[in-house]
Protein backbone atom coordinates (compact mmCIF):
# COMPACT_ATOMS: atom_id res chain seq x y z
CA UNK A 1 0.00 0.00 0.00
CA UNK A 2 3.01 2.48 -0.30
CA UNK A 3 1.21 3.99 -3.01
CA UNK A 4 -1.50 5.43 0.20
CA UNK A 5 1.73 7.04 1.77
CA UNK A 6 3.34 9.39 -0.78
CA UNK A 7 3.79 12.57 0.46
CA UNK A 8 1.92 15.04 -1.42
CA UNK A 9 4.09 18.80 -2.50
CA UNK A 10 3.60 20.90 -5.61
CA UNK A 11 6.50 22.05 -7.49
CA UNK A 12 6.76 24.42 -9.93
CA UNK A 13 4.93 28.12 -10.34
CA UNK A 14 2.35 26.20 -8.49
CA UNK A 15 4.45 26.91 -5.49
CA UNK A 16 6.64 29.64 -6.51
CA UNK A 17 3.36 31.47 -7.46
CA UNK A 18 0.90 30.16 -5.27
CA UNK A 19 -1.95 30.11 -8.20
CA UNK A 20 -3.50 27.42 -10.54
CA UNK A 21 -2.32 26.81 -13.82
CA UNK A 22 -5.10 27.72 -16.72
CA UNK A 23 -6.64 24.45 -18.38
CA UNK A 24 -5.65 24.60 -22.27
CA UNK A 25 -7.69 26.86 -24.31
CA UNK A 26 -9.98 25.29 -26.55
CA UNK A 27 -8.19 24.54 -30.14
CA UNK A 28 -10.87 25.16 -33.45
CA UNK A 29 -13.75 24.13 -31.05
CA UNK A 30 -12.30 20.72 -30.20
CA UNK A 31 -12.83 19.90 -25.99
CA UNK A 32 -9.08 19.06 -24.34
CA UNK A 33 -7.51 15.36 -23.89
CA UNK A 34 -6.45 15.07 -20.87
CA UNK A 35 -4.49 12.19 -19.21
CA UNK A 36 -5.93 10.54 -15.47
CA UNK A 37 -3.41 9.35 -13.04
CA UNK A 38 -5.95 8.26 -10.54
CA UNK A 39 -8.71 5.69 -10.36
CA UNK A 40 -10.90 9.06 -9.04
CA UNK A 41 -10.11 11.49 -10.85
CA UNK A 42 -11.07 9.07 -13.59
CA UNK A 43 -14.70 8.35 -12.32
CA UNK A 44 -14.99 11.87 -12.20
CA UNK A 45 -14.14 12.47 -15.54
CA UNK A 46 -16.77 9.76 -16.51
CA UNK A 47 -19.40 10.70 -14.77
CA UNK A 48 -19.11 14.20 -16.34
CA UNK A 49 -20.01 11.72 -19.60
CA UNK A 50 -16.48 13.26 -20.89
CA UNK A 51 -15.11 9.48 -21.79
CA UNK A 52 -14.02 10.28 -24.89
CA UNK A 53 -11.46 13.65 -23.98
CA UNK A 54 -9.49 10.54 -21.69
CA UNK A 55 -6.18 10.39 -23.66
CA UNK A 56 -5.14 7.84 -21.36
CA UNK A 57 -5.24 6.65 -17.89
CA UNK A 58 -3.70 4.64 -14.87
CA UNK A 59 -3.21 0.83 -14.71
CA UNK A 60 -5.32 1.33 -11.59
CA UNK A 61 -8.75 3.18 -13.16
CA UNK A 62 -11.24 0.31 -13.46
CA UNK A 63 -14.96 2.10 -13.36
CA UNK A 64 -16.89 1.80 -15.46
CA UNK A 65 -15.56 -1.21 -16.82
CA UNK A 66 -17.18 -0.53 -19.92
CA UNK A 67 -15.71 2.65 -20.42
CA UNK A 68 -12.27 2.22 -19.30
CA UNK A 69 -11.21 -0.96 -20.70
CA UNK A 70 -11.37 1.09 -24.08
CA UNK A 71 -8.98 3.50 -22.79
CA UNK A 72 -4.86 3.17 -23.19
CA UNK A 73 -2.96 2.79 -19.93
CA UNK A 74 0.11 5.28 -19.56
CA UNK A 75 1.52 3.72 -16.45
CA UNK A 76 0.49 2.93 -12.79
CA UNK A 77 -1.37 4.86 -9.98
CA UNK A 78 0.92 7.99 -9.55
CA UNK A 79 3.66 6.29 -11.50
CA UNK A 80 3.42 7.08 -15.26
CA UNK A 81 5.52 6.43 -18.11
CA UNK A 82 6.71 9.45 -19.63
CA UNK A 83 7.22 7.96 -23.29
CA UNK A 84 3.79 7.02 -23.12
CA UNK A 85 2.49 10.79 -21.89
CA UNK A 86 4.61 11.68 -25.08
CA UNK A 87 2.64 9.19 -27.33
CA UNK A 88 -0.19 10.33 -25.81
CA UNK A 89 -0.18 13.81 -26.78
CA UNK A 90 -2.44 15.09 -23.89
CA UNK A 91 -3.59 19.08 -23.51
CA UNK A 92 -3.48 18.29 -19.97
CA UNK A 93 -1.96 15.55 -17.31
CA UNK A 94 -4.29 15.08 -14.24
CA UNK A 95 -3.18 13.48 -10.69
CA UNK A 96 -3.88 13.67 -7.23
CA UNK A 97 -0.28 11.39 -5.98
CA UNK A 98 3.11 11.43 -7.65
CA UNK A 99 5.32 8.35 -6.94
CA UNK A 100 8.28 10.92 -8.62
CA UNK A 101 7.51 14.10 -7.27
CA UNK A 102 9.97 15.62 -9.41
CA UNK A 103 7.68 14.47 -12.74
CA UNK A 104 5.67 17.31 -12.39
CA UNK A 105 8.48 20.10 -13.51
CA UNK A 106 9.30 17.69 -15.93
CA UNK A 107 5.98 17.87 -17.87
CA UNK A 108 6.02 21.50 -17.43
CA UNK A 109 9.43 21.61 -19.39
CA UNK A 110 8.27 19.26 -22.30
CA UNK A 111 5.33 21.60 -22.73
CA UNK A 112 2.73 19.22 -20.70
CA UNK A 113 -0.30 20.75 -18.47
CA UNK A 114 0.61 19.02 -15.35
CA UNK A 115 -2.17 19.57 -12.41
CA UNK A 116 -2.73 18.21 -8.79
CA UNK A 117 -6.44 17.75 -8.04
CA UNK A 118 -6.91 17.83 -4.13
CA UNK A 119 -9.26 15.22 -2.72
CA UNK A 120 -7.59 14.17 0.22
CA UNK A 121 -10.86 15.06 2.69
CA UNK A 122 -14.41 15.03 1.50
CA UNK A 123 -15.25 18.42 1.49
CA UNK A 124 -12.19 18.83 -1.20
CA UNK A 125 -14.33 15.71 -3.35
CA UNK A 126 -17.10 18.72 -4.55
CA UNK A 127 -14.30 20.85 -5.40
CA UNK A 128 -12.30 18.30 -7.51
CA UNK A 129 -15.26 17.64 -9.53
CA UNK A 130 -15.25 21.83 -10.54
CA UNK A 131 -11.84 21.41 -11.30
CA UNK A 132 -11.76 18.55 -13.50
CA UNK A 133 -14.26 19.72 -15.06
CA UNK A 134 -12.50 23.56 -15.21
CA UNK A 135 -9.45 21.03 -17.20
CA UNK A 136 -12.37 19.53 -19.50
CA UNK A 137 -14.26 22.35 -20.33
CA UNK A 138 -17.27 20.87 -18.78
CA UNK A 139 -17.69 23.59 -16.07
CA UNK A 140 -21.58 23.16 -16.52
CA UNK A 141 -22.20 19.61 -15.45
CA UNK A 142 -19.31 19.41 -13.34
CA UNK A 143 -20.92 22.18 -11.16
CA UNK A 144 -24.28 20.44 -11.14
CA UNK A 145 -22.23 17.49 -9.62
CA UNK A 146 -20.09 19.08 -7.44
CA UNK A 147 -23.60 21.26 -5.93
CA UNK A 148 -25.52 18.35 -5.61
CA UNK A 149 -22.98 16.03 -4.27
CA UNK A 150 -22.40 19.26 -1.45
CA UNK A 151 -26.11 19.15 -0.60
CA UNK A 152 -25.95 15.51 0.07
CA UNK A 153 -22.92 15.95 2.85
CA UNK A 154 -24.40 18.62 4.29
CA UNK A 155 -27.97 16.57 4.50
CA UNK A 156 -26.59 13.61 6.12
CA UNK A 157 -24.59 16.05 8.54
CA UNK A 158 -27.82 17.59 9.54
CA UNK A 159 -29.42 14.42 10.41
CA UNK A 160 -26.30 12.97 12.65
CA UNK A 161 -27.16 13.10 15.97
CA UNK A 162 -24.88 13.93 19.01
CA UNK A 163 -25.62 10.56 20.65
CA UNK A 164 -23.16 7.89 21.65
CA UNK A 165 -20.51 7.43 19.13
CA UNK A 166 -19.24 4.23 18.46
CA UNK A 167 -15.40 4.11 18.80
CA UNK A 168 -14.12 2.67 15.07
CA UNK A 169 -10.63 1.64 13.80
CA UNK A 170 -10.35 1.47 9.82
CA UNK A 171 -7.15 -0.48 8.74
CA UNK A 172 -6.35 -0.45 4.92
CA UNK A 173 -3.75 -2.83 5.42
CA UNK A 174 -1.93 -5.61 8.20
CA UNK A 175 1.18 -5.96 7.09
CA UNK A 176 2.43 -3.62 8.07
CA UNK A 177 -0.66 -2.97 10.53
CA UNK A 178 -1.98 0.72 8.85
CA UNK A 179 -4.61 2.50 9.80
CA UNK A 180 -6.41 5.65 8.94
CA UNK A 181 -5.72 9.14 10.61
CA UNK A 182 -7.41 12.03 10.77
CA UNK A 183 -6.85 14.12 6.97
CA UNK A 184 -8.27 11.23 4.92
CA UNK A 185 -11.62 11.77 3.78
CA UNK A 186 -12.60 7.87 5.34
CA UNK A 187 -12.39 9.20 8.64
CA UNK A 188 -15.09 12.36 7.23
CA UNK A 189 -17.28 9.44 6.39
CA UNK A 190 -16.71 7.29 9.84
CA UNK A 191 -17.84 10.37 11.35
CA UNK A 192 -20.38 11.34 8.70
CA UNK A 193 -21.87 8.00 9.40
CA UNK A 194 -21.72 8.61 13.52
CA UNK A 195 -18.74 7.02 14.26
CA UNK A 196 -15.77 8.56 15.97
CA UNK A 197 -12.37 7.34 14.00
CA UNK A 198 -9.72 6.16 17.07
CA UNK A 199 -6.93 7.25 14.77
CA UNK A 200 -8.69 10.71 14.83
CA UNK A 201 -5.80 11.07 17.24
CA UNK A 202 -3.33 11.23 14.94
CA UNK A 203 -2.48 14.31 12.51
CA UNK A 204 -1.90 12.02 9.55
CA UNK A 205 -3.68 10.50 6.84
CA UNK A 206 -2.67 7.06 7.14
CA UNK A 207 0.05 5.57 9.83
CA UNK A 208 1.25 2.30 10.95
CA UNK A 209 -0.09 1.04 14.52
CA UNK A 210 1.17 -1.26 16.96
CA UNK A 211 -1.01 -3.66 19.12
CA UNK A 212 -0.84 -2.43 22.28
CA UNK A 213 -2.08 1.37 20.58
CA UNK A 214 -5.17 -0.50 19.50
CA UNK A 215 -5.80 -2.02 22.75
CA UNK A 216 -5.32 1.36 24.60
CA UNK A 217 -8.06 2.80 22.47
CA UNK A 218 -10.22 -0.43 22.62
CA UNK A 219 -12.03 0.16 19.17
CA UNK A 220 -16.12 -0.71 19.36
CA UNK A 221 -15.75 -1.57 15.50
CA UNK A 222 -13.45 -2.48 13.13
CA UNK A 223 -13.49 -1.66 9.53
CA UNK A 224 -10.77 -3.81 7.32
CA UNK A 225 -10.55 -1.72 3.93
CA UNK A 226 -7.99 -4.53 1.84
CA UNK A 227 -8.11 -7.82 0.49
CA UNK A 228 -6.20 -11.24 1.74
CA UNK A 229 -5.68 -13.88 -0.52
CA UNK A 230 -5.65 -16.52 2.54
CA UNK A 231 -7.98 -16.89 5.67
CA UNK A 232 -10.87 -14.25 5.58
CA UNK A 233 -9.18 -10.60 6.62
CA UNK A 234 -11.51 -10.43 9.74
CA UNK A 235 -10.52 -13.60 11.06
CA UNK A 236 -6.23 -12.86 10.64
CA UNK A 237 -7.44 -9.71 12.47
CA UNK A 238 -9.50 -11.51 14.94
CA UNK A 239 -6.39 -13.47 15.93
CA UNK A 240 -4.05 -11.43 16.43
CA UNK A 241 -2.34 -11.74 19.74
CA UNK A 242 -3.99 -9.59 22.45
CA UNK A 243 -6.95 -8.90 20.59
CA UNK A 244 -9.16 -11.07 22.23
CA UNK A 245 -9.32 -8.37 24.75
CA UNK A 246 -11.17 -5.87 22.10
CA UNK A 247 -14.52 -4.66 22.38
CA UNK A 248 -14.79 -4.85 18.69
CA UNK A 249 -13.85 -8.32 18.46
CA UNK A 250 -15.20 -9.94 21.66
CA UNK A 251 -18.86 -8.46 20.11
CA UNK A 252 -18.07 -9.71 16.62
CA UNK A 253 -17.59 -6.55 15.08
CA UNK A 254 -14.98 -6.60 13.16
CA UNK A 255 -15.63 -6.01 9.09
CA UNK A 256 -14.46 -7.20 6.10
CA UNK A 257 -15.63 -8.21 2.33
CA UNK A 258 -16.50 -4.26 0.71
CA UNK A 259 -15.85 -2.97 -2.03
CA UNK A 260 -12.92 -0.56 -2.01
CA UNK A 261 -13.77 1.11 -5.01
CA UNK A 262 -16.26 2.62 -2.80
CA UNK A 263 -15.27 2.66 0.20
CA UNK A 264 -11.37 4.38 -0.42
CA UNK A 265 -12.10 6.09 -3.60
CA UNK A 266 -13.11 9.96 -3.19
CA UNK A 267 -15.15 10.36 -6.22
CA UNK A 268 -18.53 10.88 -7.29
CA UNK A 269 -19.51 7.13 -5.74
CA UNK A 270 -18.30 8.73 -2.09
CA UNK A 271 -21.76 8.40 -0.48
CA UNK A 272 -22.29 5.07 -1.82
CA UNK A 273 -19.19 4.54 0.17
CA UNK A 274 -21.41 6.08 3.66
CA UNK A 275 -24.17 4.18 3.00
CA UNK A 276 -22.02 0.68 2.95
CA UNK A 277 -20.71 1.57 6.20
CA UNK A 278 -22.92 3.63 7.99
CA UNK A 279 -25.25 -0.12 8.83
CA UNK A 280 -22.74 -1.29 10.86
CA UNK A 281 -22.15 2.00 12.92
CA UNK A 282 -25.58 2.40 13.44
CA UNK A 283 -26.08 -1.21 14.68
CA UNK A 284 -23.29 -0.04 17.51
CA UNK A 285 -24.99 3.20 19.29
Amino acid sequence: MKHLTFTLLLLGFLVAGGCKPAPPPLSHGSLPRVISLAPNLTEIICALGAADQLAGRSSACDYPPDVIRKIPIVGDFGVPSLERLLVAKPDAVLYTDLADLSLDLKLRRIGLHPAKIACSRLDEIPAAISEVGRWLHQESKADILATDLRHQIEACRTSVTNSHRPRVLVLIWNDPLTAVGRSTFISDLVTLAGGQNIGDDIDRDYFQVSGEWVLMRDPEIIFCFFMSSGAPVRHVIMQLPGWDRIQAVKSMRVYDGFDNNLVVRPGPRVMQGLKVIQPYIRACR
